[in-house]
């Protein structure tokens, strides 16, 4: 198996352009599929966890009206049998209906159509010899084994689910092990294995890691683990969105010289996953699958939405300050929905601002 790596093309905002004009082959897992009650995918050992196995995250406020959530099982039923059929549905009809939240169990069905998973495979084939998952767990290298057991025991620490040697553990050791041959030149970074386990927690094995595969490759988020420094883009483009949207949040960061990469390197290496409570990553993440990287500057954004007011109050506080933008308590007073709101209302950004911000980067990094 070769150990040359993909050449990311320029990333889309929209996914229509990453389902594959043909290939009946790959997609045939995915037709068998069916989909899965998100309780019985997790080992639920302790009485006091949620449906994900987490001891102390509490219950988000959610809006359960049964009817609602029926009518949206229906349609994505009809989305799910599109996708099968390798018919594109309409744009803004995937973009509503991603945004309104895809029902648990059919997340497991509808996150490899929107990350492109068939194309991935086929670019797994052209470039690197080798189109199945268990083929890259063949290898005979696994130069970050050690370093991957030990991030293991560190991930999400008050869920059972990946306390000692646990089913899930083991899937985590064993897609981060193939995410590290399959991206050689990358091969393994702490934060991948929060995203990873965010994602085994609805999907399995397979699915993650070519989920994973697409989000480094086609998604090009493998540079910000190659390269650490990678990441003040995203803090400079933040920041100027900062300015931009809440600069009472600005001056008081600046005035305690809170810089970005205290509290938003773990937010862009874990895309969110280990920043927010689970059921609120992944509305976040099936958005950003679908609708791209202003995804997250929105999200991220939004997150200082709700925390400003209490900033204001302690804004005289370096450390309490920075505790609590790192903090989750702010996310258990509302519902999914409303942050979802928030970001979509509030910040109504073009990709176009962001190239704008980047080349802006780009010059003030020459001078």
């Amino acid at each position: 198996m070769k150990k040359n790596t993909i050449n990311p093309s320029k990333q889309n905002e929209c996914i229509f352009d990453l389902l594959p004009e043909a290939s009946p082959t790959l997609q045939t897992e995915f037709k068998k599929q069916q989909p899965i009650k998100q309780e019985t995918s997790i080992t639920n050992t302790q009485d006091q966890t949620d449906k994900y196995g987490f001891k102390s995250q509490k219950e988000l406020k959610q809006k359960n009206d049964p009817k609602t959530l029926n009518a949206r099982i229906q349609k994505w039923r009809i989305m799910i049998d599109l996708f099968d059929k390798q018919e594109k549905p309409d744009k803004k009809l995937l973009k509503n209906r991603t945004r309104k939240g895809i029902p648990d169990g059919f997340r497991n069905l509808a996150w490899p159509y929107l990350a492109g998973v068939p194309q991935a495979k086929i670019d797994s084939i052209i470039y690197l010899k080798c189109g199945k998952y268990e083929e890259f767990l063949k290898s005979q290298e696994f130069n970050f084994e050690h370093q991957i057991r030990l991030d293991v025991l560190r991930t999400f620490p008050d869920n059972v689910n990946f306390q000692d040697q646990t089913v899930l553990s083991e899937s985590l050791v064993n897609v981060l092990k193939a995410l590290s041959v399959a991206i050689s030149d990358m091969g393994y970074c702490q934060g991948l294995n929060f995203l990873t386990a965010a994602l085994i927690m609805v999907t399995n094995d397979e699915n993650a890691f070519w989920i994973l595969f697409r989000l480094m490759t086609k998604y090009q988020q493998a540079e910000k683990y190659k390269n650490p420094s990678s990441l003040l883009r995203e803090f400079f483009i933040l920041d100027c969105l900062i300015n931009q949207y809440y600069p009472t949040t600005a001056k008081i960061l600046k005035k305690n010289n809170i810089d970005l990469f205290y509290f938003a390197t773990e937010w862009f290496i874990t895309l969110f996953a280990s920043t927010l409570p689970i059921d609120l990553f992944y509305r976040v993440f099936e958005i950003f699958l679908l609708e791209g990287e202003k995804t997250l500057f929105r999200c991220a954004l939004a997150i200082i939405h709700f925390k400003e007011q209490k900033l204001i109050q302690l804004q005289n506080n370096f450390e309490i300050s920075l505790r609590h933008l790192k903090s989750l308590d702010d996310f258990f007073t509302i519902d999914n929905d409303q942050f979802i709101y928030v970001m979509f209302n509030k910040f109504k950004f073009s990709w176009q601002l962001i190239q704008q911000l980047e080349e802006k980067y780009k010059k003030q990094k020459k001078k």
